[in-house]
């Protein structure tokens, strides 16, 4: 049933739907985790002390969680 639904809307077999709220979720999460490698890669420059370097891991870990936490599944319709 899947594949007629995917058929009758135009999709190949490499085409995923998925809810948009959690592709958004899934976007500002990566973007959030994009932004603090960039900070660690600043803060990491140079000679960090071990104090620097446990901070700058701490906050890497905390924006790497949430992406690691989110879950994307593909819908399936089942009225065709």
């Amino acid at each position: 049933m899947a594949r007629k639904f995917a058929a009758a809307h135009g999709l190949s077999d490499d085409d995923v739907i998925v809810d948009r709220l959690k592709l958004e979720e899934l976007q500002d999460a990566l973007y959030c985790l994009q932004a603090a490698i960039e900070d660690v890669d600043n803060d990491l420059r140079g000679k960090p002390t071990a104090a620097e370097v446990r901070t700058a891991v701490g906050w890497l870990l905390d924006n790497a969680r949430p992406v690691a936490d989110i879950r994307l599944e593909p819908k399936a319709d089942t009225a065709s």
